[in-house]
């Protein structure tokens, strides 16, 4: 017979592990792409905006250890906040790094069109 819990685990890892190695890859093409670019603008943006999504991927992986942790046992304590800490922290500093990166790479575009 299946468990289904252990069923529901593997596929809810499988999916946060897809995501964040989709995310890593992305970074990654991003940054290549960024070589062609040179030193211009373009290229700052994508690396900046690399540097956000790889931030991003490091708290999606850390949100799979936590709830593999949470699942393996039923209770965490201060291991689980340390790691809610730090995932979150990941998030915040990944999401502010894109958004000021995408804005500081559109306004330096913008002021070379005017």
């Amino acid at each position: 017979m299946i468990d289904s819990q252990r069923l529901l685990t593997v596929v809810i890892e499988a999916g946060t592990f897809i995501s964040a190695f989709a995310a890593i890859v992305g970074a990654l093409v991003m940054w290549q792409v960024r070589k062609k670019f040179g030193t211009g603008i373009l290229a700052t943006g994508f690396k900046v905006i690399a540097i956000g999504v790889l931030l991003i991927a490091g708290g999606i992986l850390m949100e799979a250890v936590k709830s593999y942790l949470l699942i393996a046992r039923s209770d965490l304590g201060a291991v689980g906040v340390v790691l809610s800490i730090i995932e979150e922290l990941l998030f915040i500093a990944g999401t502010y790094t894109i958004v000021i990166g995408s804005k500081k790479t559109g306004d330096k575009l913008e002021s070379l069109t005017n």
